[in-house]
């Protein structure tokens, strides 16, 4: 068992980034909804990425992304100001979702002739990329913190959310896969359009279990105590 010392983390310097994070992220949701109240397009068949092609409120799903990127970028900082322990990997895999969303919010989906197809392949991998990382940034907080009583709650509702952020997923992955399919009947009883709202709503829901463990980091630090870490945890970068 290896003997750290808890979570050194500034409360006053890390509030600003939960601030920050929160509000970000908040404002990039709400514009997300207002969206599709004004959008006019059919939530549960159309693909997201459609939603940037509307006379009602252009531009507005770029912001919206590009609020929730900012979000997770400063998400990081909070983390770090707070003294969660941050692998290699997990800033990484921070780097690919918000750069995937950034990707994708500059990068729109191709759709005739608004949008090249270089665009669409550029928008297509980013999402991917983005979407993939989200389950695997809790599963590495989770693994840097096991070892932190203090965390110990916090440290589960990440890996609760990155549970049905799996899940939703391999749903979403499911509900593509059949839409694509000619002729699967499934593909009108679980339209991607719905399945991929529900995996987006997940992933927000794990970033901001995610603001929560900064928080809980940050208080912790105020009544700071010897703890045991979890035995042979290390960074699972590359060159570790």
């Amino acid at each position: 068992m290896t003997i750290v010392s808890p979570p050194r983390g500034d409360a006053a310097r890390t509030q600003p980034w939960l601030i920050v994070s929160a509000g970000a992220i908040c404002w990039g949701a709400l514009a997300f909804v207002v969206l599709h109240l004004v959008s006019g397009r059919d939530p549960l068949r159309d693909a997201v990425s459609l939603y940037a092609f509307t006379d009602q409120a252009p531009g507005l799903l770029a912001v919206s992304i590009l609020w929730v990127a900012f979000g997770s970028v400063t998400t990081v900082g909070a983390l770090a100001a707070a003294g969660v322990p941050l692998s290699r990997t997990t800033k990484v895999l921070f780097g690919l979702w918000s750069g995937g969303l950034a990707l994708a919010a500059v990068f729109p989906v191709s759709y005739g002739q608004l949008s090249s197809l270089v665009s669409g392949e550029i928008h297509q991998y980013a999402c991917v990329a983005a979407f993939l990382s989200v389950p695997a940034i809790g599963l590495s907080l989770a693994a840097g913190t096991r070892g932190i009583p203090a965390l110990a709650r916090d440290r589960a509702t990440v890996l609760r959310w990155t549970r049905y952020s799996m899940a939703g997923l391999v749903l979403f992955a499911v509900s593509y896969l059949l839409d694509k399919s000619a002729g699967v009947p499934l593909g009108t009883i679980l339209p991607v359009g719905l399945t991929q709202r529900i995996t987006l709503v997940i992933d927000i829901g794990l970033l901001c279990a995610v603001i929560r463990l900064a928080y809980g980091a940050s208080a912790s630090s105020r009544t700071a105590r010897p703890i045991t870490a979890a035995p042979g945890y290390a960074d699972l970068s590359p060159g570790r």
